[in-house]
C-alpha cells in the first residue's frame, strides 16, 4: 500500500477519522479532522459515546460523523481516511453488512451516494495521528463536540 500524500490535491479535502473504545468502562469516542490542500485544519470534531459495543463500533461512528460533517458543510470532493482497514474494506464494497454495526455502515454508504467525488482509503495510524488523539481524549470524556 502506497502512503497517501499528507495533503489532498487542489480542490479536495482530506478527512481523517478514528474511533477509540475503552473496554473496562464500555465507553468510547470519535475524532475527525479535516484539512485543505495546504494542510491547514479547517474543521475538527471529538465526541464521547457511553455504552459502546466495540472498537469497530466507534470506528464506524467516526466514519458516519466525518461523512455527516461533509454533508453539513457542503463539501463535495474529499478523501476519507482511517486506520481501520475493516471498516474501509466494508465501505469500499457493495455488500450488505449484517453485523451489529451494519446499520451504521449502511447509513455511511447511503450518505456517500450524495457526493460527487470521494475516495475511502486505509492509512497507517501514524498518518491518522490527530484524529486518533481526538478520539482517545473523547473516550475519556475530556473533549466533546469541539
Amino acid at each position: 500500500m502506497a502512503t497517501p500524500p499528507p495533503t489532498p490535491p487542489i480542490g479536495r479535502l482530506k478527512i481523517n477519522v478514528d474511533g477509540s473504545f475503552r473496554s473496562e468502562s464500555a465507553d468510547g469516542g470519535i475524532g475527525v479532522v479535516v484539512r485543505n490542500e495546504f494542510g491547514t485544519c479547517i474543521a475538527s470534531m471529538a465526541h464521547y459515546f457511553p455504552h459502546v459495543l466495540s472498537t469497530t463500533h466507534m470506528e464506524a461512528e467516526a466514519f458516519r460523523a466525518g461523512i455527516l460533517l461533509a454533508i453539513r458543510e457542503g463539501w463535495d470532493a474529499f478523501d476519507l481516511e482511517s486506520d481501520c482497514s475493516l471498516v474501509v474494506s466494508v465501505l469500499q464494497q457493495n455488500m450488505e453488512d449484517r453485523s451489529d454495526i451494519g446499520c451504521i455502515l449502511d447509513d455511511c454508504k447511503s450518505y456517500l451516494t450524495s457526493f460527487h467525488s470521494f475516495q475511502i482509503r486505509h492509512v497507517f495510524r501514524k498518518a491518522n495521528g490527530v484524529a486518533h488523539h481526538l478520539a482517545h481524549l473523547a473516550s475519556l470524556n475530556y473533549l466533546d463536540n469541539i
